[in-house]
């Protein structure tokens, strides 16, 4: 697991402890903050990926060291804790953009979920930018390899240093080139080029087809067929070979000259990661650009290359010129943005603006490009349409000798359907499909936390289980789409009868899971509990059936009934059944004597007081 920046802002040394040691196995990376002030140094200082802090702090609060830092930064993960109680402070929270919200005293294993969502969405933006960093960086190998040969005279001049940039640009640790032996020995090659990190690295001069047990390798490579994998892959006669180049992973591509197969690059690495085919097919343009070069071709066929690799790439390609007009796009690019080429080239890239998106962020990615030659991050602009799209945008400065731009070369990719899917999954994983009501995954996380809450402040709380009373002859009468109709109507109306705090869950089947959170009176819960019942009163009518339901209640309260999820659920589940053998459609407490629950008691004792003097 790769670690992690986290950056801890408390004025309460308890609190910092704990969260370090719960830490400890996503980063040893950790900066430590008294209040909010401290904590904005530290982010300026150190930029860490995740940022835990609480609300109430002295000189500075954790909404307003927020506020600073999302100002700043967009990506930054954030964190707060609080008790959930001021509806302003989380609403404020929100609009700035925090991402998770925690409660103390921190549980082990709800922490431990959320800090493993934040990390791993870190992961896989870091994974994303890493690959069109690196993809990036072979379209410009490529293309500086395209010029040079153009300049060369002797291509085999610039091939060990265009090589070395191509294999920095892969990310991999060997690069190497070997040549078929057409006059000598059709079966061997001898070693043109070798490149490798690792100075305990060997090579071979030659390589025999047949002695080495590389036929297989041979014939792909005969029909311009890659070779691509890892260590695992291959048979005991060429892991041989990978361990003599102290590699792991090993991409072979075939070169080309006049088309007979010439030889082969090679591109290994230290790391058992294979490459993937986006990377593959850029590099074998490398390939056929070695191959153009070498069949004395090369001022025509780098170029043709070059155009391939903006062709054939599935992101969208945008070259402008030094005055940022558009002079060259790929089909990807027309086919992600919707515009045609002839209505493209020559306007600026500004028509692809969204709107999102206010003048400080273009001139931030313009004072970064000017600076720096280089821009990345994530847009949202908007197609030929109208429709607005999420894209992950890399933007170079190519500079002459001199150093002044003379092209902006922009690569892109839309990643909406990734976004929507991932909220999508996160909504599946806690909620029902058919009703949209919680499922037991997100029930049992609330319960956990209203159980800690109340038991903090010395409250209570109720969970009700409802189940409909003879469901499955309605099912067999009328067919299950009326009955997942009748289930639907039967969540949308405990909705309606409860407060937004509270939690409507579909248990599974015909059973549905209410948990009542601040519980104050004892004739609340009744009265919510008799409203629930009155449902049945009113039949649904269904595609022209009325058909008439019935209500089983159980209720538990905490801590009368349980002080654990578990205890709760059960004690509810109970009584449920209770109700049921008594007749149904009816409510039930698990205590029968309901004058033995403490709530009903303190309710009493505040009727019954006298307040005379």
């Amino acid at each position: 697991m790769e670690h992690i920046k986290v950056l801890i802002v408390d004025d309460d040394r308890t609190t910092t402890s704990i969260l370090r040691h719960m830490l400890k196995n996503y980063s040893d990376d950790i900066f430590l903050a008294n209040d909010g002030a401290e904590g904005y140094k530290l982010f300026m200082q150190h930029h860490p990926d995740i940022i835990l802090s609480d609300i109430n702090m002295p000189i500075m609060n954790g909404l307003e060291m927020a506020e600073k830092i999302r100002s700043r930064d967009e990506e930054v993960k954030i964190a707060l804790f609080t008790d959930f109680e001021n509806r302003n402070i989380l609403l404020k929270a929100i609009e700035l953009g925090v991402n998770q919200f925690l409660s103390k005293p921190f549980e082990a294993k709800s922490f431990s979920k959320t800090i493993q969502q934040l990390h791993d969405d870190i992961q896989e933006k870091r994974r994303i930018k890493y690959e069109l960093q690196r993809q990036q960086d072979i379209l410009h190998a490529i293309n500086q390899m395209s010029h040079s040969f153009l300049q060369q005279s002797d291509w085999m001049h610039a091939l060990h240093q265009e090589m070395k940039t191509l294999k920095d640009a892969s990310k991999v640790s060997s690069i190497f080139i070997y040549q078929n032996d057409h006059k000598n020995n059709p079966h061997s090659a001898y070693k043109l080029l070798y490149i490798n990190d690792n100075k305990d690295a060997k090579s071979k001069k030659h390589i025999d087809y047949k002695k080495h047990h590389l036929m297989r390798w041979k014939n792909k490579l005969r029909k311009n067929l890659a070779i691509n994998g890892s260590w695992n892959d291959y048979d005991n006669s060429k892991k041989k070979l990978l361990d003599l180049f102290k590699i792991n992973s090993l991409l072979i591509l075939p070169i080309f000259v006049q088309n007979q197969w010439w030889g082969f690059m090679g591109i290994g690495d230290e790391h058992s990661e294979v490459l993937e085919e986006t990377n593959v097919e850029m590099l074998s343009t490398a390939a056929s650009i070695i191959g153009a070069a070498i069949n004395n071709a090369y001022n025509r066929k780098s170029l043709e290359m070059s155009s391939t690799v903006l062709k054939h790439t599935m992101d969208g390609v945008v070259i402008t010129d030094s005055n940022n007009h558009i002079i060259h796009v790929n089909d990807a690019c027309l086919n992600i943005t919707g515009y045609p080429r002839e209505s493209i080239i020559g306007k600026n890239p500004k028509i692809l603006k969204s709107g999102k998106h206010d003048k400080h962020f273009y001139q931030r990615m313009w004072n970064q490009l000017f600076k720096e030659g280089y821009w990345q991050g994530e847009i949202t602009n908007r197609k030929k349409n109208g429709e607005v799209y999420l894209g992950w945008l890399s933007i170079n400065a190519i500079k002459d000798t001199q150093g002044n731009i003379e092209n902006f070369i922009a690569i892109f990719s839309d990643v909406t359907h990734h976004r929507e899917d991932t909220q999508t999954q996160a909504y599946l994983a806690t909620h029902d499909p058919l009703t949209g009501l919680s499922n037991r995954l997100l029930l049992n996380d609330r319960l956990e936390h209203a159980i800690d809450h109340a038991n903090r402040f010395n409250k209570s709380i109720s969970l009700i289980f409802c189940d409909l009373d003879n469901f499955k002859p309605i099912n067999d009468t009328f067919g299950h789409t009326v009955g997942d109709e009748i289930l639907k109507k039967v969540g949308h109306s405990l909705k309606e009868i409860l407060r937004p705090e509270d939690t409507v869950c579909r248990f599974g089947g015909d059973e549905f899971v209410i948990l009542i959170e601040e519980l104050d009176s004892f004739s609340y819960l009744d009265n919510i509990l008799q409203r629930i019942n009155n449902l049945t009163k009113t039949p649904c009518v269904i595609d022209g059936n009325i058909i008439q339901i019935g209500m089983s209640l159980g209720a538990s309260i905490y801590p009368d009934d349980g002080r654990k999820p578990s205890e709760l659920i059960e004690a509810a589940d109970k009584a449920m059944y209770r109700a049921k053998n008594r007749g149904k459609n009816r409510i039930e407490y698990h205590l029968e004597n309901i004058e033995q629950y403490i709530l009903k008691n303190k309710e009493l004792d505040i009727t019954t007081c006298d307040f005379s003097i």
